[in-house]
């Protein structure tokens, strides 16, 4: 193990942006990035590949020796094998399950890869507890304080304060729409006491937050004063993790000569282009389903190629509430290997809000994604059936995802439905739905009963930073 590490670091790959134009960057660097200068997002220049043989290796192998193996192909020199299998343990070790995110089969077909273990009962703390972790150790190294700037829909918020709280290197401002996320979610982040954490409230929506942060970081003499770093799936470092658990749970299933389809609740797109990635990178994935709920912007354009905003809508499952899905420009950039066509689509997107896709961008896509939404009371019934078919509770990100997943026309021998979130993070809808609370844990009770500390401000660029600059200070 030692030797292939020392292998892949000597073919550390560079990191390059959608748009051409920034230099290129090593993952030291590329972690504490977030938006690269020229408006883009950072990939590696080429996809490492992990052989069958190495692949096949996983079945023998914990979620931790898995997350060694395929993260050191993304990273540099700056990080010791040891080093990354010290991060790893210790950012796992927050999690209830020790396989950190174990499939749950729940008939012949059908799996749940269940991504709620973590501390805040939510994927994002799979890449955030890492993510704190190794800039912490960066950071440490350099004697270097950063300011971690984010936007969230409800999870990546509190999974990024739970990282990142109580540092001594950083502090964390966290973005949320007002009144758009379900209670829960707020307490897991408004109640964390700790000096360098930042609540603030938008009056507005997750894509109103998510442009502020785009907005910020443009301004680079800005971002450079207030050493601002990013959180959000614009972080390569986001992705890197998250196909970390495609890899484990392909390595628990019996799926040789068998079409094997992932579904995934989508709104910012990271979580599945993370399963593209691991595709990339060598796993045999048959499909990946795009699972929107009513806010279904990325299921509209692969059935017609036009990708145009419309108002969000308010749904029961509130981190896809989301219209502006960012990281869909990693997967054109990949496509098409053309940074002037996407330069040009994102112009379009800002200025029109729309833009179309050729015959030929849209055929690659449909080779590898499919696409289906899912409304609130279809949301219901799945929440209803699978608690009485499958005694399961789930929450309604994950009912977006089997709902989805159960309208392709296409047939799979196995069907994994990625559970993103826990559901009491949205007790009030499930439990409305099932009939009873017992799912609900101890610790979220407890939580509901603390106070919350947080800042509402307006939806405005200026306003959120003059908030920065004053606590930076």
């Amino acid at each position: 193990m030692q030797l292939e590490f020392l292998v892949a670091m000597s073919k550390s790959i560079n990191y390059i942006s959608t748009r051409g134009a920034s230099n290129t960057l090593k993952f030291n660097d590329v972690i504490f990035e977030g938006l690269a200068a020229d408006g883009g997002l950072y990939v590696p220049e080429k996809w490492p590949v992990i052989s069958d043989e190495q692949i096949k290796s996983f079945e023998e192998k914990s979620y931790n020796e898995i997350a060694h193996d395929v993260i050191s192909v993304f990273l540099d020199d700056s990080i010791s094998s040891q080093d990354l299998t010290n991060i790893i343990n210790h950012s796992y070790s927050t999690f209830s399950n020790p396989e950190v995110t174990p499939l749950r089969r729940l008939d012949q077909t059908q799996y749940l890869l269940e991504l709620f273990h973590g501390p805040t009962f939510a994927f994002k703390d799979v890449a955030m507890q890492f993510i704190g972790n190794i800039m912490n150790l960066y950071l440490s190294r350099k004697q270097r304080q950063i300011n971690i700037l984010g936007a969230t829909s409800g999870d990546t918020g509190a999974a990024a304060i739970e990282g990142f709280k109580n540092l001594d290197n950083s502090n964390i401002f966290i973005l949320h729409p007002h009144n758009k996320i379900s209670e829960v979610q707020k307490k897991f982040m408004t109640t964390i006491e700790s000096d360098n954490v930042y609540n603030i409230a938008i009056k507005g929506t997750f894509d109103d937050c998510q442009s502020i942060i785009k907005t910020i970081f443009s301004d680079l003499q800005f971002k450079k004063d207030n050493n601002l770093t990013a959180i959000n799936s614009i972080n390569w470092a986001r992705i890197m993790c998250q196909t970390v658990y495609y890899f484990y749970a392909m390595s628990r299933l019996d799926y040789d000569n068998k079409s094997v389809m992932f579904s995934v609740p989508t709104g910012n797109f990271g979580d599945i282009l993370a399963g593209y990635i691991s595709m990339k990178m060598g796993l045999k994935i048959s499909k990946l389903n795009i699972a929107t709920n009513e806010n279904d912007i990325l299921t509209r354009t692969l059935n017609t190629g036009h990708h145009d905003l419309r108002d969000v809508k308010t749904t029961t499952s509130p981190s896809i509430d989301i219209q502006v899905s960012s990281n869909f420009e990693r997967l054109l950039f990949d496509i098409t290997d053309d940074t002037e066509l996407v330069k040009e689509q994102m112009l379009q997107l800002n200025t029109n809000r729309q833009y179309q896709l050729s015959n030929e961008i849209l055929r690659k896509m449909r080779e590898v994604f499919s696409s289906h939404s899912v409304n609130q009371n279809e949301v219901k019934d799945v929440i209803h059936n699978y608690y009485k078919d499958y005694n399961i509770v789930i929450d309604p990100h994950t009912a977006v995802g089997i709902g989805s997943a159960n309208k392709c026309d296409e047939e799979f021998d196995i069907k994994v439905f990625l559970a993103t979130a826990h559901p009491a993070k949205f007790n009030d809808t499930v439990s409305e739905i099932i009939g009873n609370k017992d799912f609900i844990p101890l610790k979220v009770k407890d939580m509901m009963e603390l106070d919350d500390n947080y800042v509402i401000l307006e939806n405005d660029v200026m306003i959120i930073k003059k908030f920065l600059e004053d606590k930076i200070k």
